[in-house]
Formats: structure tokens, C-alpha cells, sequence
């Protein structure tokens, strides 16, 4: 027989655990993925170098027109394409030549490491999501089978790397930065100028935003539902046209959490640097040996700390988006609050 009061509890835990909030769940998993796979590190390093948060860093930053990591792969390889056909053939040139396909080749490994390091964190995501439920027979919980999936979907997430690259180095360039141009230098009275800006700014500038996030999640609907790069891309943008709204409340909590955690991590750094700049002041006239002793070991320590906060937040930011996709995926999904209230309140505004 049942003991009556065993089975209450148990009735507790699953009304608990189905009405915990959608941050609830989201956050602690992608630290706790974390936590037991320490080599996430790793990944989270090289895909850091995708940026935080493209997703509103065009908005943020719309005067600044410095490409991408990946855009600007694409320029420096096209400059030593350039270089490499118009070098010529003679043995004094040869060694110039060697050192720029030297460098195209390592620019070449850390963009494969980089993008693979994405899907790497997607894979690991997931199945670190998997791990509690039952029959799980998952495997790719290492750093070998998670950065092999990682590989074996290079060629679409880069493929979708570039559309998201095109759109927001290239786009920014060619149409919104002129049309900011021609609104602030010609004087086309005040009409035209106010039509003009609600164009940049209510309808190009969020479309560009918009395709970050499509982009995001066509790359786990690429390394999770083994899609085609187009077939992903328009999955995602269904699936963001769907849950637009809780989209962009996790993009402003990310925000949120990027500025707070920026903050801890300088403070942290200027804690860690300051008594070494202090010692190592004090030495600089009576011991110049240990003076550099001191100064080169407190800065290799300091680059180290800044590195590993990097990498923390690269794992973290990435895994976060994952577990985000996997909710939204996941039959009977719970949401946040406030799609909860809109769905209450606005109904046609989140579906």
C-alpha cells in the first residue's frame, strides 16, 4: 500500500517543479551544466570571440562600423588572397609568401575552433539537459564527442554565421549608416527627416536585431534537429515569430546580467592587480630583479583571471540561449511572467 503522506510530498515536488518560473529553471541548469564539465571553459573562450551579445550590440552600437569576428576574417583573408596572387615568384619573396599563408592557416584553425566551439557548447547543452530523464541513453557528455559534433556541423553554422554577418556588418555599412548620414547632413525638412528615422530605427534596426536571435536559434535547430542551413533558418524564424516576446525579455536579462557581471569581473581584476602595482612600486628602486619577477607573474596571473572570466561567461551566455531553445521546443512548456500576463492581458501580442 501507499503511504498517503509519501505520496503528497511527491504531488508537492512535481506541482513545484511544473510551476517553477521559466528563469528558474533556464539559469541554475546552464551553471550547473557548467559546474560538472569544467572543459566548457574551453568552448566558451573561442566562442566568446562571437560576441556576447550580438544580439543588441548593433543597436547599441550602431556608429560603430568594426566587422565582426567573422566579417573580419573574411577581409584579412581576401587581403592575403590578394596579397598571395599578386606576390611574385621570385626567391626573395618566398619567405614573405610562407609567413602569409602561415598566418591564413591559423586564422583559418581559430574560425573552425571558434564556430565549432558554438555547436560544441549547443550538443553539450542538450544533453546535459537530458541527463535527469528517464531512459536516457544519450552519450556526448566530453569534451571529444561534444567539440566532434561541434566539427561535423562547421560548414552550416558557418553558413548561418555569415548571414548573420553579412546582414549586420555589411547591411550597417550600406543602408542604415548612409540613411543616418543622408537624415543628419541634408536638410530635407523636419517630415521627411521624421519618416526617415522611424524607417532606421523601427523597422531596419530591429529586423537586423531580429536576425542575431533567428540566427541563434537556427544554429541549435542545426546541431540538435540536424537541419539543413536553410531549413533552419526559416524554423528559427518561425520559432522567433512564435515567442517573440519571451525572446527578448531573456535578451534584456542578459543584458542585465552581461552588465553586472562585467562589473564584478573588473572589480575582481582591480582587487587581484592593485597590490601587485603596489609592491611591485615599492621594489622598482631597490630590487629591480624581484620587481620583475613580481610585475611579469601579476600580470600573466591577471591575463589568466581575465581569460577564465571570459571563458565562464562565453559557456554560461551560450548554454543559456540553448536552454532557452529547448523550452520553447519542449512540449508543454511553461512560460515567464510576463508572457504570462501579456497572454492574459494582450492576447494577440503573445500567442
Amino acid at each position: 500500500m501507499y503511504n498517503i503522506n509519501e505520496v503528497k510530498i511527491k504531488i508537492k515536488i512535481k506541482l513545484k517543479n511544473k510551476n517553477m518560473s521559466f528563469y528558474g529553471k533556464i539559469y541554475p541548469a546552464a551553471w550547473q551544466t557548467i559546474k560538472k564539465n569544467y572543459y566548457l571553459l574551453f568552448f566558451g573562450l573561442f566562442a566568446s570571440v562571437l560576441g556576447f551579445f550580438s544580439e543588441t550590440n548593433t543597436f547599441l552600437n550602431l556608429n560603430n562600423t568594426e566587422p565582426d569576428f567573422i566579417s573580419a576574417n573574411l577581409i584579412h583573408w581576401s587581403r592575403i588572397m590578394d596579397a598571395i596572387i599578386n606576390s611574385g615568384s621570385t626567391l626573395g619573396s618566398f619567405s614573405g609568401l610562407l609567413g602569409i599563408v602561415s598566418i591564413f592557416i591559423i586564422m583559418a584553425i581559430v574560425v573552425v575552433i571558434t564556430v565549432s566551439s558554438q555547436g560544441a557548447l549547443i550538443h553539450s547543452a542538450y544533453h546535459n539537459n537530458l541527463k535527469g530523464k528517464k531512459n536516457n541513453t544519450s552519450k556526448g557528455l566530453f569534451f571529444k564527442e561534444n567539440f566532434q559534433v561541434g566539427l561535423e556541423k562547421f560548414w552550416p553554422l558557418l553558413g548561418l554565421g555569415l548571414i548573420h554577418s553579412f546582414i549586420t556588418f555589411f547591411f550597417i555599412i550600406f543602408v542604415i549608416d548612409p540613411l543616418i548620414y543622408f537624415v543628419t547632413m541634408l536638410d530635407l525638412g523636419p517630415l521627411f527627416i521624421l519618416l526617415l528615422s522611424i524607417i532606421i530605427f523601427f523597422v531596419l534596426v530591429p529586423m537586423v536585431v531580429v536576425i542575431s536571435f533567428v540566427t541563434r536559434y537556427g544554429a541549435a535547430y542545426i546541431v540538435l534537429k540536424n537541419q539543413k542551413l536553410i531549413d533552419a533558418f526559416l524554423n528559427a524564424w518561425l520559432l522567433f515569430k512564435i515567442n517573440w516576446l519571451v525572446t527578448i525579455e531573456n535578451a534584456l536579462v542578459m543584458i542585465f546580467i552581461t552588465i553586472v557581471y562585467s562589473l564584478i569581473l573588473s572589480g575582481v581584476m582591480a582587487l587581484a592587480f592593485v597590490p601587485v602595482i603596489i609592491v611591485s612600486l615599492l621594489l622598482s628602486t631597490t630590487n629591480p630583479v624581484l620587481f620583475f619577477i613580481i610585475s611579469t607573474v601579476g600580470s600573466f596571473l591577471g591575463v589568466l583571471l581575465l581569460f577564465l572570466g571570459i571563458a565562464l561567461y562565453g559557456a554560461f551566455y551560450n548554454i543559456v540561449w540553448t536552454n532557452v531553445f529547448l523550452h520553447l521546443v519542449a512540449p508543454g512548456k511553461s512560460q515567464s511572467k510576463i508572457h504570462r500576463l501579456a497572454q492574459k492581458h494582450l492576447p494577440h501580442l503573445a500567442k
